[in-house]
């Protein structure tokens, strides 16, 4: 069984980048296991952002393995690259998924930087894209078009950060939804979701199969 291990700072933010993905992974019977370095406690209550999580993972059927850190205050040091290097160790993924480094939100910054580090031997890593992403430029691109519908369930899941985006009268579900029909566009399908590759082997084709 093909192994992938999906990284994210926070509660929500790999639905927001990869969660199409990652049910058509499921359906192909691969085995998915999500990383979620902190609780998300900035944002609501953890003790609701983990039910939210665990909920949201339940759909995928993927396990889900806690980080060790607060949310804001996660930083790119030895012990981030210690846990996350145990994690890969533990999971022993075929396909390694993580947000993309530059971002304007310092967690993500740490996380994906301690993942290209603790990754280093791993042969295929891939970044998603976040809403707070900076000057994401795609290679890959995974047709989520029979999928839509479940990513939104998805996000919906995540009910405590629906209307978050600071940005007035858009939710995360429009703004996911506009992501999905642009990087769409961009690959020539309805739905998209968009990855960077930060290394990749060819035979990586074959895990869709």
């Amino acid at each position: 069984m093909k192994k992938i291990l999906v990284i994210g700072p926070h509660p929500d933010d790999l639905e927001f980048g990869c969660g199409g993905s990652l049910i058509k992974f499921s359906r192909k019977k691969f085995d998915i296991t999500i990383y979620v370095a902190t609780k998300g406690e900035a944002g609501a209550d953890w003790k609701i952002r983990v039910k939210e999580q665990e909920k949201s993972a339940g759909l995928i059927g993927a396990k889900i393995i806690w980080g060790s850190f607060k949310d804001t205050q996660v930083s790119f040091n030895r012990e981030l690259i210690e846990e996350i290097e145990s994690v890969i160790k533990k999971v022993k993924p075929n396909l390694i998924i993580v947000n993309y480094h530059n971002d304007t939100h310092q967690d993500h910054v740490a996380v994906s930087k301690a993942t290209i580090t603790a990754a280093r031997y791993a042969n295929n890593v891939i970044f998603y894209e976040t809403p707070t992403s900076i000057d994401f430029s795609p290679n890959i691109f995974f047709d989520i078009t029979e999928n839509i519908n479940l990513k939104i369930r998805l996000l919906k899941s995540h009910f405590s950060q629906l209307n978050k985006t600071r940005v007035e009268n858009l939710s995360i579900i429009e703004s996911a939804k506009s992501t999905a029909v642009f990087r769409g566009y961009q690959a020539r399908v309805k739905y998209a979701e968009a990855f960077m590759a930060q290394r990749i082997l060819l035979n990586l084709i074959c895990l869709e199969k």
